[in-house]
């Protein structure tokens, strides 16, 4: 998420109950996402409301934003439909990954917990997590280090194993174990890679309270759309 705020700051500038904001986040009507049982809503998608602007486009399911995502990165999704495939890569060109980043959000369920600090490279190691934001922020060259925290994806079916193995307890806002659960009819785009979609590793990094790894997102996503529009233009 590009510049998130609270539901109180959304509630203020939308001059609506925080309880109202709240109900919206959970039904979709607002672009946000729950980080340890508490809101944080899209400035942007509060903006647009105040202005009086419909949110544009229904939000992608979650296999067609995971092929959304391995197209932007440059990869192929094989067993997508053709004609789908071409919708996407439409959508892609016309509006690039930073606008459509809104319709993304159901490619995972974000849930936060807390490990023991020695317990951290286990979960970087487990073959059933596919590390994503600042747990695979290195391996892209992106100048950040993450030696006491963990960021993945994982299948929702697996979620419930992999809290139990490595001992997980919920985190809140200061969990150091983000996992990001994905529906198993979509986790064949992930199964068995070794680290997430260069566009879910930048959207997921745009979703930090921590203002250099917002930064970091940000310039991969401007990196990520300059590069599909090159491609887009040699086919």
């Amino acid at each position: 998420m590009i510049d998130p705020i609270s539901i109180a700051e959304a509630a203020s500038l939308l001059a609506l109950s925080a309880t109202r904001v709240r109900t919206m986040a959970s039904r979709g009507q607002l672009s946000a996402v729950k980080v340890g049982g508490r809101w944080l809503v899209e400035r942007s998608a509060v903006e647009q409301r105040r202005r009086g602007e419909a949110p544009r486009g229904r939000r992608f399911t979650p296999r067609n934003a995971w092929a959304l995502l391995l197209l932007a990165s440059g990869e192929d999704a094989p067993k997508l439909d053709p004609s789908v495939r071409s919708r996407l890569r439409r959508a892609l060109a016309l509006e690039g990954l930073a606008a459509l980043a809104p319709r993304l959000r159901d490619r995972s369920s974000v849930f936060n917990y807390k490990a023991h600090p020695g317990e951290i490279p286990y979960v970087l190691e487990d073959d059933a997590l596919v590390p994503s934001g600042i747990s695979a922020a290195g391996s892209m060259g992106l100048g950040l280090l993450a030696n006491r925290e963990a960021d993945g994806y994982i299948a929702q079916s697996q979620l419930p194993r992999f809290v139990a193995k490595h001992a997980l307890s919920p985190g809140g806002i200061e969990g150091n174990v983000c996992l990001r659960a994905v529906s198993d009819d979509a986790w064949r785009e992930l199964d068995g890679r070794s680290v997430a979609p260069a566009a879910a590793v930048a959207l997921d990094l745009a979703d930090e309270p921590d203002s250099r790894s917002r930064t970091a997102g940000k310039k991969l996503i401007r990196q990520i759309d300059r590069q599909h529009r090159a491609r887009a233009k040699g086919r």
